[in-house]
């Protein structure tokens, strides 16, 4: 079972929420954009992600491009299809997965943005930033 992990910055930004099933990587990605300034809530299974972001009406998600739920293959694909429930949310796939196929898979999947994880930090920041506007 998955335990939300939350940055320390204060911050009148919404959280970010960090979708990755490798609790090492989204802790990592926690500390990245604590640092930058944004308060980020960590989940590693994707019903869990799914119930936060629906609870708390998410606008911003960093997620790992394969992390299954009960509701779908992707959480990615079933975030972005709930519309109704959440029709200004913006997604940034931040992967492992860096082939020209993980990238088409993660773009159709639904994704605003895709950063392969071995980029510098400052890129993931960039488009945070980014996709943080879309999400006003």
């Amino acid at each position: 079972m998955s335990s939300p992990r939350a940055g320390t910055a204060a911050s009148a930004r919404p959280p970010v929420l960090v979708i990755d099933d490798i609790i090492s990587d989204s802790d990592v990605t926690v500390a990245v954009l604590d640092d930058a300034g944004f308060v980020a809530v960590a989940e590693s299974e994707g019903d869990a992600a799914l119930k936060h972001a629906r609870n708390n009406l998410t606008a911003l998600v960093v997620s790992e491009l394969y992390v299954p739920c009960a509701e779908g293959s992707c959480v990615v694909t079933v975030l972005k299809g709930d519309r109704h429930r959440l029709p200004r949310l913006q997604v940034l796939v931040y992967t492992r997965h860096t082939t020209a196929a993980d990238t088409e898979w993660a773009l159709a999947a639904g994704s605003d943005a895709v950063v392969p994880k071995n980029t510098s930090p400052a890129v993931l920041i960039r488009e945070v930033r980014r996709l943080e506007g879309f999400a006003a």
